[in-house]
């Protein structure tokens, strides 16, 4: 099958989808690194459920990170950091930073000259997503 054009074609292919990754799974089949007859099928068949998602579903694409959280996610990723270092460094509890993380917290004017003065980051940039 090169195309998927109807309803009832996407809705067949998603259910061999989910058939194969159970069949997978069961056998250990899955893993991340895995290339097998069952991943690669998975990974065609997903092919053609995303051509057909964007034509004809009109699906939201997934939220988008902010540019000022990725650039805190790889601040503390190249100095070798966890979430509960970087709340330290930035004066904040592990609760209260993996809700500003998450988009669940806004982010207050001395976090945010906490992320320009500790972490060097953009005031730009923070002024723009914060």
């Amino acid at each position: 099958m090169e195309k998927l054009t109807t309803r009832e074609q996407y809705d067949e292919v998603k259910a061999r989808v989910e058939q194969l990754i159970a069949e997978a799974t069961a056998k250990g089949m899955l893993e991340s690194d895995a290339d097998n007859a069952y991943t690669q099928e998975i990974a065609q068949l997903s092919c053609l459920m995303a051509a057909y998602e964007d034509e004809y579903l009109n699906i939201l694409p997934l939220r988008q990170k902010s540019p000022l959280i990725t650039s805190i996610e790889d601040y503390f990723y190249t100095h070798g950091m966890r979430q509960k270092d970087g709340a330290r460094l930035l004066g904040v509890n592990e609760s209260q930073f993996s809700q500003i993380m998450s988009g669940r917290r806004r982010i207050s004017m001395s976090f945010a000259k906490r992320l320009h003065s500790k972490l060097g980051i953009d005031a730009d940039l923070i002024l723009e997503y914060a």
